[in-house]
């Protein structure tokens, strides 16, 4: 095979191998010879079938195969290439050959080159983690909250009730419903629960929120609103619009009483044991979280300073998974899926950005692995597809099946590991 390297970028090169016809013809004699054995013909004992019908009957096969095995051979021929080491394939294409020979073109994705950091100059002390009596009340105080009662009252409605309403939008005395008939809840409603005050995302018209603080069961109110210039809704934008609202019930959070019921319903003996298991969900869940941001600031720690070109597939790759991600969360949160559109661009520009800090760890993290000689057991591996498992709310069996998460998780647990060698000055756990 004859190989040709074009640099493209520093992390890109086009790479064209050419098969010559020798090659070509012993790699489809050898795949002629695959089919006609398990070839099946009519008149034929199995593999007595001659060449010639084989070819005319599995033709388009042979030739996919062919060029299917000769794409494999060349780049185990670029993986051979000592001036660069491979990180993905970008594209291949097959061009045209003179003679019977084949040509194929890859665009190859490179590892970077860089200079390993003094990484066993990095030091991150553990931070010392403390609960105080006020992280209990408070831990305490949203459990009760969970288990809350919204109850009917005849007083008036404060911040924080729940109160059922009608209401009608118009626009100069026309009604929203007319101007926008799929307007929905920015138009009217007949039966719906707001609460009272509240100011969220999930709160269609905020003026009718805050309208019906102080409104008694039976009362009405008046609401004006004026949309955003870049609403949702074409025809709210900029609209000013005057709402008639109706309240027909007034409900109000009752919090449960901390006795002896109450904790029998969520487990414990008694609220002293409650306190202490609070107490101690807290400590884990901060020193998690302390373990979490002493590994970040080892990375930034690393980094420092390190700047290299990064392969654009790689970036690219965690970018858009940081996107669905962001684009997830929002969504869930009430977010339209429209103007989670609109902002497509700028998001992923940010994503990039923050691919950015992640890939170039993970380059650095795989120099050290590679230079301490680290790899991955079973048992790590192990405990890191249960992990990952859980925290995607998959079965195990299924990430198994998954090659490439798989290969995901593997090299996650190898970099973890590098990043533990870090933090304990270098060597390995």
């Amino acid at each position: 095979m004859d190989i040709k390297i074009q640099e493209t970028n520093p992390t890109r090169r086009s790479v064209t191998v050419t098969v010559p016809a020798e090659a070509v013809a012993a790699a489809e004699k050898e795949v002629v010879k695959g089919f006609a054995r398990e070839a099946a013909l009519p008149g034929f004992r199995p593999g007595k079938a001659p060449e010639a019908i084989v070819r005319q009957k599995y033709g388009k096969q042979i030739a996919d195969e062919v060029s299917q095995r000769l794409l494999s051979q060349g780049y185990e021929r670029i993986q051979q290439e000592k001036s660069f080491t491979v990180y993905t394939v970008a594209d291949v294409q097959k061009e045209a050959a003179e003679g019977s020979g084949a040509v194929f073109r890859y665009e190859v994705d490179v590892v970077p080159e860089f200079k390993t950091p003094d990484w066993k100059s990095v030091k991150v002390a553990a931070e010392a983690v403390t609960v105080t009596d006020a992280d209990v009340e408070e831990h305490l105080k949203k459990i009760l909250e969970q288990r809350a009662r919204y109850e009917k009252t005849e007083d008036a409605a404060a911040k924080g009730d729940y109160v059922r309403i009608a209401y009608a939008g118009t626009i100069d005395g026309k009604p929203v419903s007319e101007i926008d008939a799929e307007a929905r809840s920015f138009g009217c409603a007949e039966s719906t629960w707001e609460e009272a005050g509240s100011t969220g995302p999930a709160v269609a018209v905020p003026a009718i929120a805050q309208a019906i603080v102080g409104l008694k069961a039976g009362a009405t109110a008046q609401a004006e609103h004026t949309f955003p210039a870049d609403h949702e809704r074409e025809a709210l934008r900029g609209k000013k619009v005057a709402y008639a609202i109706t309240a027909s019930e007034v409900r109000r959070k009752e919090l449960p009483k901390l006795d002896e019921a109450f904790c029998k319903a969520v487990g414990v003996k008694d609220e002293a044991e409650l306190r202490s298991q609070l107490r101690q969900g807290i400590e884990g869940s901060k020193k998690q979280a302390a373990e979490t941001a002493r590994r970040e600031k080892a990375v930034d720690a690393l980094l420092a300073g390190l700047d290299f070109p990064l392969p654009e597939s790689a970036v690219m790759s965690v970018a858009q998974g940081l996107f669905y991600q962001y684009a997830e969360m929002r969504l869930r949160s009430g977010t339209k899926a429209e103007e989670l559109q609109n902002q497509r661009d700028e998001i992923l520009a940010e994503a990039k950005k923050a691919a950015g800090v992640r890939v170039r760890a993970q380059f650095v993290l795989s120099r050290i692995a590679e230079e301490l000689k680290l790899e991955v057991t079973r048992e790590e591996l192990g405990a890191a597809i249960m992990q990952a498992a859980q925290a995607s709310q998959t079965q195990p069996e299924k990430l198994v099946k998954d090659r490439q998460r798989l290969a995901e998780i593997r090299r996650d647990a190898l970099l973890n590991k590098a990043l533990d060698a870090v933090l304990a000055g270098g060597v390995a756990a």
